[in-house]
C-alpha cells in the first residue's frame, strides 16, 4: 500500500512506503517538539523517508500554537526544506519558554530570610535585565518607563512584609529611591531588633 504525495522528492520520486507507520507519528504542538522531531526520524529511517518526505509528513502534523507560527513565518519561505523547518520552530519555541522561565522567576522573586535589601535590589535588577532584555528580538523594545514601573513594582512587591509595608507608605516614584528607602527601614529595624545571639551573651556575663 502506497500514499501519494506529488513532488515529494526533489528526483521526482512521490511515493511514501510504509504508510502504515504515519500513525506512530504524534501531532506536532508546542508541548512535544523534541519529542515529534525524535519520533519522526527514527520512524521515518525505519520507513525509508526522505527528508522531503518528513518534511510533507511535519506540515501535516501541525497543530495549533506551531501550526500558527509556520503559517505566520515559514509558509511563505521558498527554500525550506526539512532541517531549516526543524531549526526554526525548535529555535522559537525553546525562546519561548526559556522567556516563561525567566519572567517567572523575576515576577515570583522575594527578598530571603537573610539577604539584605541591596542584595535583593542587584538579584531582582538582573532577573529584570534577564527576561526583559535578552529574550528581546530585533526590532523589538519595552519602553524605559514602562520598565521600571515594572522592576520598581515587582521590587516592593518582594520585600520582607515588615519592610515592605513601610514602603508602600512612603510611597517611592522610583527603583532607586525605594532601595534606598527600603535599606534605611532594614538598619532601623536592625538597630531596634538587636540580634538574639548577642542578647543571650550579655545576659550570661
Amino acid at each position: 500500500m502506497t500514499l501519494q504525495h506529488p513532488s515529494v522528492t526533489p528526483d521526482g520520486a512521490d511515493v511514501l512506503h510504509n504508510t502504515s507507520m504515519l500513525q506512530m507519528i504524534p501531532s506536532l504542538t508546542d508541548r512535544n517538539i523534541a519529542e515529534f522531531f525524535s519520533t519522526l526520524e527514527w520512524v521515518g529511517s525505519l520507513g525509508n523517508w526522505s527528508k522531503p518526505q518528513m518534511l510533507v509528513i511535519a506540515k501535516l502534523k501541525l497543530e495549533g500554537r506551531v501550526r500558527q507560527f509556520f503559517e505566520a513565518s515559514l509558509a511563505t519561505v521558498s527554500d525550506i526544506n526539512y532541517d531549516k523547518f526543524k531549526e526554526a520552530i525548535v529555535n522559537h519555541f525553546r525562546e519561548e519558554k526559556s522567556f516563561s522561565f525567566d519572567f517567572a522567576k523575576f515576577s515570583s522573586a522575594h527578598q530571603m530570610e537573610q539577604e539584605s535589601v541591596k542584595d535583593f535590589s542587584v538579584r531582582i535588577e538582573g532577573l529584570a535585565h534577564r527576561c526583559l532584555n535578552n529574550h528581546l528580538e530585533n526590532g523589538e523594545n519595552i519602553s524605559d518607563s514602562f520598565r521600571a514601573r515594572l522592576l520598581l513594582s515587582q521590587f516592593v512587591s518582594g520585600l520582607k512584609q515588615s519592610i515592605k509595608a513601610q514602603v508602600v507608605v512612603a510611597n517611592p516614584s522610583d527603583f532607586k529611591t525605594a532601595v534606598e528607602i527600603a535599606d534605611r527601614i532594614q538598619t532601623s529595624q536592625s538597630i531596634l531588633t538587636p540580634n538574639i545571639n548577642s542578647v543571650y551573651q550579655t545576659l550570661h556575663i
